[in-house]
C-alpha cells in the first residue's frame, strides 16, 4: 500500500475505536482495530514514518473519542468556537502523542532486536498509558481497557487494574495479528485462554459483605447548566431537591449530585444548608450534597461534598479539572479567564489525608466528578471505604459520548477495589453500580427523579490494591530506561 494511504487507513482505525466503549461498547474492536494497525505496519517504516502512524492513528482515536470538551467549553463554559475549537484540538493532539510514542519504542526496540520486539508492545502500552495519567495532572480517559467492563477481560481489573488489561487487550491483538496474517496457529490459545480466564476470575470473590446494608436515594435535580448558577433560580433549585427529598426520608442516605446547591456554603449556611441538616437529623437520615465551601479567612474555596444530619462531614475535592476548576501556568494562561465563563474557576484542591465520611457505620469514599478517572484516588479511601460514592455535573458534557464514558470508568474502579459505587449527577447518568462493577439501577438522562436501592457495604482488598502501589514504579522504570537507552544510543552515534 502506497505511504499516504496508510497513513488515511491509520487516521480512520483510530476512529474506529471509540466504538469500543460506552455507549456503543463493541468491546472486540478493541481487539481487532489494534491488530488491524499491526498489519498497516507490518512494512519497512523508519521511525519517524512509524511515529507519524501512530499520531494519526491518535488523533482519530482521540478525536472522536474526546471531541466533548470542545462543546464543555463552548456551549457551556461560553468560549468563543475559536478559543474552545484551539483547547480542545491541542487536548487531542497532545493525547495523540502517546500511541505515536509507543509505537515509536517499540520501533526502535524492533530495529535492535528483531521482530519479536512486538512482544514488548503491550508493555509500552501499559507503561505510557500510565505516563498520561500523570502528565498534567494526568488524562488517561477511555483507556484501553475501560472498554472491557462488561466482557470478561474485567476478571483481571480487581488484579491488575485498568492498565493491565489495556496491556491484555493489546496482547491478543498481536496474536490475533499472528493468526491471520502470519499463520502463526498456536498463537489462538492467547485469543481463547485469556477471555477464558477472565470469565473464570470474574466468579472469585475478592471482598466480602461487611455490617448491613444502607438505603440510598439519589437525586437527579436535571438542572441546566446555563441557568445553574444564576441567583434568581437558586430557591427554585433548592425547592426541585427538597421535594424529591421529602418523599424518601424513610433512607438512611440520600445523595444530591456535585454542587446541587448553588452558591457558597457560607452564603447559604443559615437559609439552606442549617435547616437541611436539622430536617435530616429530625428524620432519621442524612443528605450528601456538593456545595462550594468557603475559607473565608484565607479567601480558599473548595468544592465540596457535606454531610448533613445528626453530625456534619466535609469532603474537599483533591484532583481538580484544568481551565475547569484552575488555570495550570497562571502567569501565561490567566489571559483565557477572559474567554471562558466557568463559575468557580480558582479552587484549592483539597489534601489527600481527609477522614471519611460515615453513615450508620458504614464508611464512605467520596470522590466528585473527574476523580473517579484516577484509580490513585479512590485508592486513597480503601480499604477503609465500606461503599464508593461518586457525585458528578456531567451537564457540562451535555447530549455527547462522554456521560456514558463516565459511567463505564466508574464501573472499573469498582470493579478494581470490589465495593459497590453509587454514582449521583445533575443530569445522568446517575447509577448504582455493584461490587463486580454490574449496573443494577440506571437513570434516564436529562430527566428530573430518584432512584432508590438497597447498597451492601462490603470490607476486604483485592490484589488490585497492592499491585497499584507497584505499577507505578514498574511504568515509570520501563518509561525512564528506554529514554536512557535513547540518548544513550544517541550519544555513541559516529559525528559525520
Amino acid at each position: 500500500m502506497p505511504y499516504p494511504l496508510t497513513l488515511l487507513i491509520s487516521a480512520v482505525l483510530g476512529s474506529l475505536l471509540p466504538l469500543a466503549f460506552a455507549p456503543a461498547g463493541i468491546w472486540p474492536v478493541a481487539i481487532v482495530v489494534p491488530a488491524i494497525l499491526l498489519y498497516v505496519l507490518d512494512r519497512p517504516l523508519s521511525s519517524r514514518r512509524l511515529f507519524q502512524h501512530g499520531f494519526l492513528f491518535g488523533c482519530g482515536y482521540f478525536g472522536f473519542g474526546v471531541y466533548w470538551t470542545y462543546n464543555s467549553l463552548h456551549d457551556f463554559g461560553q468560549a468563543p468556537p475559536l478559543v474552545a475549537g484551539f483547547i480542545a484540538g491541542l487536548l487531542i493532539l497532545t493525547l495523540a502523542l502517546f500511541p505515536a510514542t509507543t509505537l515509536s519504542a517499540w520501533q526502535w526496540c524492533k530495529q535492535r532486536i528483531g521482530d519479536k520486539a512486538i512482544w514488548l508492545l503491550p508493555v509500552f502500552w501499559f507503561a505510557f498509558e500510565w505516563l498520561r495519567g500523570w502528565i498534567l495532572t494526568g488524562l488517561p480517559w477511555i483507556s484501553l481497557g475501560y472498554a472491557y467492563t462488561d466482557s470478561p477481560l474485567s476478571g483481571y481489573a480487581p488484579l491488575i487494574g485498568v492498565y493491565g488489561v489495556s496491556a491484555l487487550s493489546v496482547l491478543m491483538s498481536i496474536a490475533l495479528f499472528k493468526v491471520f496474517c502470519q499463520r502463526q496457529y498456536a498463537l489462538v490459545a492467547i485469543v481463547l485462554l485469556v477471555p477464558l480466564a477472565g470469565f473464570l476470575l470474574q466468579g472469585v470473590e475478592w471482598t466480602e459483605a461487611e455490617g448491613k446494608p444502607l438505603d440510598i436515594a439519589m437525586v437527579q435535580g436535571n438542572i441546566p447548566q446555563e441557568i445553574k448558577w444564576q441567583y434568581e433560580q437558586r430557591q427554585n433549585i433548592f425547592n426541585i431537591y427538597w421535594r424529591e427529598t421529602g418523599q424518601n426520608w424513610d433512607n438512611d442516605l440520600i445523595v444530591w449530585p456535585e454542587t446541587a446547591l448553588p452558591g457558597r456554603s457560607d452564603r447559604i449556611e443559615k437559609s439552606i444548608l442549617a435547616p437541611l441538616a436539622s430536617a435530616a437529623s429530625e428524620q432519621g437520615s442524612h443528605i450528601l450534597s456538593g456545595v462550594i465551601v468557603s475559607d473565608s479567612a484565607n479567601k480558599l474555596f473548595y468544592n465540596s461534598m457535606v454531610l448533613l444530619g445528626e453530625n456534619r462531614d466535609e469532603y474537599h475535592k483533591r484532583h481538580l479539572v484544568m481551565f475547569g476548576e484552575y488555570y495550570p501556568l497562571r502567569g501565561l494562561l490567566e489571559f483565557l479567564r477572559n474567554w471562558i465563563n466557568i463559575p468557580y474557576s480558582d479552587l484549592t484542591p483539597g489534601p489527600d489525608d481527609q477522614p471519611l465520611m460515615s453513615v450508620n457505620g458504614v464508611k464512605l469514599g467520596v470522590s466528585i466528578c473527574f476523580e473517579n478517572v484516577f484509580s490513585r484516588s479512590i485508592l486513597l479511601d480503601i480499604p477503609e471505604a465500606n461503599i464508593l460514592v461518586n457525585a458528578s455535573n456531567d451537564a457540562w458534557f451535555g447530549d455527547s459520548l462522554a456521560p456514558h464514558q463516565h459511567l463505564q470508568i466508574a464501573q472499573m474502579r469498582a470493579i478494581e477495589t470490589g465495593r459497590p459505587m453509587v454514582r449521583s449527577t445533575n443530569t445522568g447518568i446517575s447509577a448504582f453500580i455493584d461490587a463486580h462493577g454490574k449496573i443494577e439501577q440506571r437513570s434516564e438522562q436529562f430527566k428530573t427523579l430518584t432512584l432508590n436501592q438497597q447498597v451492601q457495604g462490603r470490607s476486604g482488598i483485592t490484589p488490585f490494591y497492592y499491585f497499584a502501589k507497584v505499577q507505578s514504579l514498574i511504568a515509570f522504570l520501563i518509561v525512564f530506561t528506554l529514554l536512557i537507552a535513547v540518548i544513550r544510543k544517541r550519544r555513541q552515534k559516529p559525528i559525520t
